[in-house]
């Protein structure tokens, strides 16, 4: 089985590679990728394509596992949406194919997407464009999921919420802070049986 971890740096995925080796199997390997959905001169939905030109580049027949875990928080809506949720769906919608009968699609989410939880609270304020990015993401990975359903491929489609953590950037660090792990039950979704 081999896992291959993409991200803007090369050198950071190579980090990561890095701290998790002793935990890695001896029959599985892991593979760092330099993907930028990011990158400003790339073209609106090329990075989705330039993954499945990646995994055909090393011989794969399939993919087990799709993690859609790409964002950004700045205070442009459309520079939050055209990484949070439209390079999402290009990157889903290319790779979709490639998914093994009864593989899986995360997507990396956030509990301050969550419309019960904004009703409770003012969430974070100044963050609408992220906010709303990623309830826009959570309706996608329903739709995805009864998409699946349909098709009967049994892909799972599921949406996970990691809770606080850092993330560098090049100008600074910034904490995004949620509610680490609490889901509200009634927000949770299943797919109801045909």
């Amino acid at each position: 089985m081999s896992f291959h971890g993409c991200s803007r740096k090369l050198a950071a995925a190579e980090d990561a590679k890095a701290s998790i080796e002793s935990d890695i199997h001896p029959t599985s390997a892991v593979v760092p990728a330099q993907l930028d959905i990011t990158d400003d001169g790339r073209q609106l939905h090329q990075c989705g394509p330039a993954i499945v030109e990646h995994l055909k580049s090393k011989s794969l027949a399939g993919l087990d596992v799709l993690v859609n875990n790409a964002a950004v928080i700045t205070h442009l809506f459309q520079e939050v949406y055209a990484v949070n949720v439209f390079e999402t769906v290009a990157v889903t919608e290319s790779v979709r194919p490639l998914l093994n009968r009864g593989g899986t699609i995360v997507d990396v989410s956030s509990a301050i997407r969550s419309l019960a939880l904004l009703l409770k609270t003012p969430g974070i304020p100044g963050m609408p464009e992220y906010s709303s990015s990623k309830t826009a993401l959570n309706n996608l990975t329903v739709q995805w999921a009864i998409e699946e359903q349909k098709n009967g491929s049994g892909t799972r489609v599921v949406s996970i919420y990691p809770g606080a953590f850092s993330a560098s950037s090049s100008a600074s660090k910034t904490w995004v802070l949620v509610n680490s792990g609490n889901m509200i039950k009634s927000e949770g979704i299943k797919v109801p049986e045909k």
